[in-house]
């Protein structure tokens, strides 16, 4: 077996999670619409409109700065406020996409990230990130010193490809100089993980949240259990 060289981490769920329990729907959100009007909407059309309103970002990640996702993230919720029936307007719309940007208390790091990558850093280890994100994940890296300890980023947000397409995977790995084999990817999603294990990266499961379909892979509950799976062997 090859000697691991490089570890590529996910970020959300993995290293990092929204306060709110989810990314796109903040405390900000909730305070401008009540969960339980919200829990009244038709589950297929909050899903329809959820779908439509974030097709946009699937068909082109890209993004070339907080501006452009301030006015893509402003599009997506008139689009949700109309399919879903939801008493929003433009400048409901502004202030939640700004929010997104502005606001990292919107952000926490999962319980010893930030060790866990002090230690791996500390023990030699290439870290590299990919992650399917946007333009304010920079402000958020460097709010929580994450940066620090980070010597390559592949963002969907800047290369235009979105996990699990092959592209990203194979931006990070040139970026790292090693080989697949030397290479481990954490993530929390069985899909993402596959990509990389047919490229010959080995992977590990992120198990933070109940609802995560578990895998063949080796699996974590929190950063800090790489350091021993690692001591063991993977």
């Amino acid at each position: 077996m090859n000697q691991i060289k490089c570890i590529f981490f996910d970020l959300g769920w993995t290293l990092l999670e929204p306060c709110s329990g989810d990314w796109l729907f903040s405390h900000k959100f909730y305070e401008m619409f009540s969960r339980e009007k919200i829990n009244k909407i038709v589950p297929q059309l909050w899903q329809h409109a959820y779908n439509v309103a974030y097709a946009p970002f699937i068909e082109n990640p890209k993004m070339s700065s907080e501006q452009e996702q301030v006015e893509r993230f402003t599009r997506f919720y008139l689009t949700l406020f109309d399919l879903a029936k939801i008493d929003g307007g433009f400048k409901e719309a502004v202030t939640l996409a700004v929010d997104m940007i502005e606001n990292v208390k919107t952000t926490a790091l999962i319980e010893g990230a930030k060790e866990t990558l002090k230690a791996l850093k500390n023990q030699g280890y290439r870290i590299g990130i990919i992650s399917n994100t946007w333009p304010s994940v920079d402000r958020i890296m460097q709010t929580f010193g994450l940066d620090e300890f980070v010597n390559q980023c592949s963002y969907s947000y800047q290369l235009g490809y979105s996990k699990p397409d092959v592209e990203i995977y194979n931006d990070a790995l040139e970026k790292s100089g090693c080989l697949p084999q030397e290479c481990v990817f954490v993530d929390d999603q069985l899909n993402n993980l596959d990509v990389a294990k047919q490229l010959g990266m080995h992977g590990v499961q992120m198990i933070y949240h109940s609802d995560v379909e578990v895998g063949e892979y080796p699996t974590i509950t929190k950063p800090s259990e790489l350091l021993n799976l690692l001591q063991v062997g993977i």
